[in-house]
């Protein structure tokens, strides 16, 4: 793991972090890895993709009739493709206009199903498989433990994982919500060790 080396004159400096998972004698066990692809997408998102499948549809049509049967004069032909420019100009401006007021929302929904969350002996980790470091780590001393939602019949469910009290990655009661996670019970066994 190639990283700039810092320098370290005191004999009692502290290390940093990746120095002092590197002086660590005993490596770190994965208790629990989850990749929910498509189960990870937030609630409503079949929703909000049948509404954007409608939008094209009706885009669909309003282009259909512009275009069918072909304009014969020029009059029509510029209507046409002024109407053409007139609606991919609206769409262009409704997509910019999502991500300049929600960009990290898109982002989430986007990465929601490559991301990886495994539980080891010594901390809790989002990652995705193009990314070098972690989305978000939370080390064993903030953990206090979890707790198991509703479980379907192949062991996907809901589940909450407990941190201390105050602590910023947290919601208002103390907890981060999971939905949908695969084999869930093994997820908060995890959590618990």
């Amino acid at each position: 793991m190639p990283a700039a080396e810092p320098d370290v004159t005191e004999s009692g400096a502290n290390l940093p972090v990746l120095y002092v998972r590197r002086l660590d004698p005993l490596p770190e066990q994965a208790l629990y890895v989850a990749r929910p692809g498509l189960r990870a997408m937030p609630a409503g998102s079949l929703i909000m993709a049948g509404c954007v499948a409608l939008q094209g549809w009706t885009l669909s049509f309003l282009l259909w009739a512009m275009w069918w049967p072909k304009p014969q004069t020029p009059r029509l032909m510029a209507f046409a493709i002024g109407g053409t420019v007139v609606l991919f100009l609206l769409v262009l401006l409704v997509i910019l206009l999502l991500l300049r007021r929600h960009p990290g929302f898109l982002l989430g929904v986007a990465r929601a199903p490559f991301i990886r969350l495994t539980v080891t002996d010594r901390r809790v980790v989002w990652s995705l498989p193009w990314h070098r470091l972690p989305l978000m780590e939370i080390s064993r001393d903030r953990i206090l433990g979890g707790i198991v939602g509703m479980v379907d019949s192949k062991g996907a469910g809901n589940a909450a994982m407990i941190l201390v009290h105050g602590d910023p990655a947290a919601d208002i009661d103390g907890n981060i919500h999971f939905d949908r996670l695969p084999e869930v019970e093994k997820f908060v066994a995890a959590l618990v060790r």
